[in-house]
């Protein structure tokens, strides 16, 4: 039985969420919250100046934003913060450029914040912006000293990448989780939320929607022994009340304030569960590697990278038609053992096929982090004989914390979310959301339902297929 402080944990009383996390855990297992404070409120931009001081010793002050305008009761949210804080502090101002309309996480735009603390000798910074700022300077805090401090101000509610110790920074041409550093302190200014652009919430809500497939994506790995960090906690703390926000979803199409604020509750929660497990597993799975797919495919398009979470609720809809046919089809007693189990022979060039056509060293990052999977993969093979064995006892387990895409559907429908990807902003093309689908399982070392799927010799075109013949039907898919 799941501790109700857990389900109904608050990210503004860390203390109690730490108290409760500390009584789940007596082994010490899980990784602590490196957060000071975490405010989700109105008027928490005017709370600011005292934050910052309660930091900064020289009074120098790094500002971090991109392009992007945000208000606030139709005054510019950047020039408010900046001017409050000019009152006490010597503020610095780096404005990153959005090139081509879109802010990458690569390491040309982490060095131009170090270069500006080091430059400026700041001893605090504080990023306002979505995901991308958000990434951006905990990893170029990280890479100059994490005893800088951080403080960041949400300006939408788009992703869960604002409480969580990992960076999504584009490396090679591959989107990867690196551990970086918390914020220190996470500001949420409900004002603000309410004000942003209904799409970038839509976004969040779907991010969100992988509570629904991730967590039992990487159950799924613990079980077949690729992932040795499975816990419940993580999850806890998600399904409670992501289960509120699902079933209240028409609301937040109305834009209710008590849904944008659960909203932030959750999404919040679902960073600090990602922090909790060291990793991203809780948040993200199947869904969110296809999703990483066609970001990857973007810029050899030469396409805008469409809304993140807007991406991963569509993949979140594929995923669970895939659990949803497993559950209901797969017979282990039909499986051959020894044909689960290809060679690295054989995987390379299907890798080197998927990803070449992006870039060869896109191509070669990726078999690097395959390799590593299909080696644990093959030496684990007792423990997937051993989920064969007890298939009956997993699938009632994963029953227990799934739902039904045409719930999941419905309820995006009554959200306003995009449940198709040609209703991304820019649409995504259908043949490039069958590659991204078809080899979403090569792209790098984290199992999930895909790779089981692969393995097993269903996850093909003819599969592909029927996902998206089966999401077309949910008027979703492509």
């Amino acid at each position: 039985m799941a501790d109700k402080r857990l389900e109904y944990a608050d990210p503004r009383d860390l203390a109690s969420l730490r108290a409760a996390l500390k009584d789940a855990d007596p082994e010490g297992k899980l990784c602590p919250i490196l957060m000071d404070r975490i405010y989700i409120q109105r008027e928490a931009v005017e709370l600011l100046p005292g934050i910052v001081g309660d930091y900064t010793k020289t009074k120098k002050v790094l500002l971090v934003t991109d392009e992007t305008p945000y208000f606030r009761d139709s005054v510019s949210l950047k020039e408010m913060i900046y001017f409050l804080l000019s009152r006490s502090f010597q503020v610095s101002w780096l404005v990153l450029d959005n090139h081509d309309h879109v802010l990458h996480a690569v390491d040309e735009e982490s060095l131009k914040i170090q270069n500006a603390i080091r430059t400026h000798e700041v001893d605090c910074v504080v990023g306002v912006g979505g995901g991308t700022v958000t990434d951006l300077c905990k990893d170029a805090t990280h890479g100059v000293s994490d005893e800088i401090p951080l403080i960041i101000v949400q300006t939408a509610l788009s992703v869960n990448a604002f409480s969580d110790g990992i960076s999504i920074m584009l490396k090679n041409g591959v989107k990867s989780s690196l551990p970086t550093r918390y914020p220190n302190v996470l500001v949420i200014d409900l004002g603000v939320i309410e004000k942003a652009p209904m799409e970038r919430n839509l976004a969040g809500y779907g991010d969100v929607m992988a509570t629904w497939t991730a967590p039992v994506d990487w159950y799924l790995a613990y079980r077949v022994g690729m992932n040795d960090t499975y816990n419940d906690p993580s999850c806890d703390i998600l399904r409670v009340q992501n289960a509120k926000l699902l079933d209240e979803s028409a609301k937040l199409a109305r834009r209710d304030q008590d849904t944008l604020e659960l909203l932030a509750r959750v999404l919040t929660l679902s960073g600090l569960a990602m922090g909790i497990a060291g990793e991203s597993c809780p948040s993200s799975g199947t869904e969110h590697i296809i999703t990483h797919l066609l970001d990857m495919s973007a810029d050899k398009q030469g396409r805008d990278v469409a809304f993140h979470g807007a991406q991963v609720s569509i993949g979140t809809i594929f995923t669970a038609i895939a659990w949803d046919i497993l559950l209901k089809e797969f017979d282990p007693a039909k499986v051959d053992l020894d044909a689960c189990f290809p060679t690295p022979e054989q995987m390379q060039p299907q890798v080197q096929r998927a990803f070449g056509w992006i870039a060869q060293s896109t191509a070669d990052e990726c078999w690097r982090g395959y390799q590593k999977k299909l080696a644990r993969w093959t030496a684990n093979k007792d423990r997937f004989a051993d989920l064969l064995a007890h298939w009956d006892e997993f699938k009632a387990e994963i029953q227990k914390v799934i739902t039904t895409p045409e719930y999941l559907c419905q309820q995006m429908h009554a959200a306003g979310a995009p449940t198709h990807y040609s209703q991304m902003t820019p649409p995504i093309d259908a043949d490039t959301a069958r590659w991204a689908l078809r080899d979403c399982h090569l792209y790098r070392n984290r199992f999930t339902l895909s790779d089981l799927l692969f393995y097993l010799g269903w996850w093909n075109e003819e599969f592909i297929e029927r996902l998206i013949q089966r999401a077309a039907q949910l008027d979703a898919g492509l």
